[in-house]
């Protein structure tokens, strides 16, 4: 019974490591910065995604600083996708979780709605609902409840408007030859994102883990 046992686990421990990713992932400093996150964990595709979200995230926020809005939303721009470099299901919240006890609240909170907001046109603000989802889903497509009942909640909110800014610029952000940099957004990360002095991971914040899986995803367990 002990022989038979042991050659179970070592089964489940080759399996397990086998299920480890086997990219090469970049060196990470020993105490990450959210511009080593974005340069060093989202500079590249992931999930069957043909563009990778730090690239995308810069060219959004680009966009929200040329169009003038506040430094907050700017960064909210930046941030919105950060939670594809983890999952694509629920993006939003998932992000929202993720930079929760980073950012004001303000943030989180359109990184969260701009999920729902994407569905649901607001042509006075400037917002057409996009043909691509018109390719993706359908022409009637109608999306699950949640995702109605967070669009009432966001419209009727205070801070619809940072949030429908995320969305304002979302789509416009694919451009595979635009320069990534993350230069022009050093001093609003530094006014606006509470860095850790441990490095995001090591803070033992609610979401460190996140961070943490994020950092090195080939870990077996």
């Amino acid at each position: 019974m002990q022989d038979t046992q042991l050659e179970n686990m070592r089964v489940i421990g080759t399996a397990t490591a086998r299920s480890s990713r086997t990219d090469e992932l970049k060196p990470m400093p020993g105490q990450p910065t959210l511009i080593d996150i974005f340069t060093l964990r989202m500079d590249e595709p992931k999930f069957g995604l043909p563009f990778a979200a730090g690239h995308h995230g810069a060219q959004c926020a680009s966009l929200a600083m040329k169009a003038g809005v506040d430094e907050e939303t700017v960064l909210a721009c930046l941030l919105h996708d950060v939670a594809m470099a983890l999952m694509r299901p629920d993006h939003g919240w998932w992000g929202a979780q993720l930079i929760t006890p980073y950012v004001s609240e303000r943030i989180s909170w359109a990184i969260r709605y701009h999920q729902a907001l994407r569905y649901f046109p607001d042509p006075e603000n400037g917002y057409e609902y996009p043909e691509m989802y018109v390719h993706m889903f359908g022409p009637d497509y109608q999306p699950p409840q949640y995702i109605q009942a967070a669009y009432r909640e966001a419209r009727a909110h205070r801070w619809y408007m940072t949030a429908r800014h995320i969305t304002l610029y979302d789509d416009y952000s694919f451009d595979p030859t635009a320069p990534f940099s993350m230069e022009p957004f050093v001093d609003i990360i530094g006014r606006h994102f509470r860095q850790p002095k441990e490095g995001l991971g090591n803070d033992g914040s609610a979401t460190a883990h996140m961070w943490r899986t994020m950092i090195d995803p080939n870990k077996p367990l």
